[in-house]
């Protein structure tokens, strides 16, 4: 039996050895040689995946986990940056589950880093920044999961503000934030189906071997990470629920008793922002909660109680605007993981 287990092993490791990138069988049996036969089939194992990589369309064994970095804005609020290498180029950006696509200062990479291609990109964010640049193609790499795969990314050459606003600045003297003050570019990876024809799409679907088309955020500030591919183990402690590509979940936010203190819209976890916003396009503006208020957010199943004050120092806020939303910053992230499934279309809460 054991005999025969080892014959079918290897000419299922052959057979792979062939398909992989013009490495011969005879050179694998030549470098097994002086093995036992048992030894050379775990050989043949290790020299194929090292020297031939893995076959493409391949999943990824086993989750991998990037590291985020806590970094401090002008005023002392926390953000978090991830390592991103473009072109063999390693920078660190804003990771932002707010916005979406890989957005950089064109003056942030080597020329070779990235290819243009003459196609106009731009993008517009909620303080009012609006980005002039060209669509370009790099070959990425999320922190050390080395799955590297072409991809379309905006090379940022201007920008400007829509409005006269104090949380936008785009002056050589005040950059953004994200494109100068502190980070050089955004990775967005927002749930969001982008137009034909224009730029640019989360790129983490798209990372090679599917490493990114399921990912967890853990965002608490002693120890954030993005995981690529989590295990099922993981995955079964989420609460999980619907959301079709391209959309975000409905929820609402109770604060206190009183039915004017409840909102209901999409809800969007955005690591970007430092706190809770709620708009409503029915009821009014309300004064900020005290600390220690009653505060709850519901998503189909999922319910969570926000401590308003408290270790994370969360704030929310209740406004009167043109949509009924509900952005969760990262003050709030503090206590709630995010589960994202591009490819079964839903995502996963759990309240830590």
């Amino acid at each position: 039996m054991e005999a025969l287990i080892e014959e079918r092993a290897a000419e299922r490791i052959n057979q792979l050895v062939a398909e992989s990138a013009n490495c011969s069988i005879e050179e694998q049996e030549d470098k097994g040689s002086a093995l036992s036969r048992y030894d050379r089939v775990i050989a043949t194992i290790g020299i194929s995946l090292l020297l031939c990589g893995v076959p493409t369309g391949a999943h990824a064994e086993g989750p991998i986990v990037v590291p985020l970095h806590v970094e401090h804005g002008q005023f002392g609020e926390d953000r978090l940056g991830i390592d991103v290498s473009i072109g063999g180029a390693v920078v660190r950006v804003l990771f932002d589950t707010g916005s979406v696509g890989l957005r950089l200062r064109a003056d942030a990479l080597p020329a070779a880093a990235a290819h243009r291609t003459g196609r106009s990109a731009g993008g517009t964010f909620a303080n009012g920044l609006i980005l002039r640049g060209e669509e370009a193609t790099a070959n990425v790499a999320i922190g050390d999961s080395h799955d590297a795969a072409d991809l379309n990314i905006e090379l940022v050459d201007n920008y400007t503000c829509a409005f006269v606003s104090p949380f936008c600045s785009s002056t050589a003297d005040a950059p953004p934030e994200m494109f100068g003050g502190l980070f050089p570019g955004i990775l967005g990876v927002r749930n969001e189906v982008i137009p034909d024809g224009t730029c640019c799409a989360n790129p983490l679907p798209e990372l090679a071997r599917a490493v990114g088309r399921r990912f967890v955020v853990h965002a608490k500030l002693d120890n954030p990470t993005l995981t690529l591919d989590p295990d099922p183990a993981s995955v079964a402690a989420f609460t999980l629920i619907d959301v079709p590509t391209g959309t975000v979940p409905r929820g609402c936010i109770r604060i206190g008793a009183e039915p004017s203190g409840t909102v209901c819209g999409d809800v969007v976890f955005d690591t970007g922002s430092p706190q809770i916003i709620a708009t409503t396009t029915t009821g009014e503006t309300l004064p900020l909660p005290p600390a220690r208020s009653a505060v709850s957010l519901t998503i189909g199943t999922w319910s969570h109680a926000i401590v308003v004050g408290g270790p994370d120092h969360v704030q929310v806020s209740v406004m009167r605007a043109r949509s009924d939303r509900i952005v969760v910053g990262l003050a709030e992230l503090q206590s709630v993981d995010v589960y994202y499934d591009l490819d079964a279309g839903r995502i996963g809460l759990l309240s830590r």
